[in-house]
């Protein structure tokens, strides 16, 4: 395949509404809606790649996402810089979003984990190493 990136991820989540308020009012994303005749759809953009909510009528009741099962295991999204990650974090623990606020991986890459109304594990990750080699 020639390709020159990825063009979009589709999630499914339980209540577009919930996730909309998480996405655009939480995490300052802007959610568009798409008429209700082409599905329960909306979408957002992260740079050039837009990140899809659906809702489908056949998803079990109660479901929630695991990252154990075949398929996502977790969206990253990158951090432009430390103070950004700190901010996000402090956010996001008013909000009563569960998350360790800053981390740092592998002793080289600082992070921030935590996860959508749906359970989707989704981290805000800063590419710079702070201890390049």
């Amino acid at each position: 395949m020639n390709t020159p990136g990825i063009n979009h991820v589709i999630l499914t989540v339980s209540d577009l509404q919930k996730s909309k308020a998480f996405y655009g009012d939480l995490l300052g994303f802007e959610v568009k809606e798409i008429p209700a005749e082409y599905g329960n759809l909306m979408y957002f953009m992260v740079g050039e790649i837009s990140i899809w909510l659906i809702t489908h009528a056949a998803t079990p009741a109660g479901d929630r996402f695991s990252e154990f099962r075949i398929g996502l295991d977790h969206l990253a999204f990158t951090a432009p810089n430390k103070a950004a990650l700190d901010e996000l974090a402090e956010k996001l623990l008013k909000a009563g979003v569960n998350t360790k606020g800053v981390e740092t991986f592998h002793n080289n890459w600082l992070y921030m984990a935590f996860r959508d109304p749906d359970n989707i594990q989704l981290e805000y990750w800063m590419n710079e190493e702070l201890n390049p080699k």
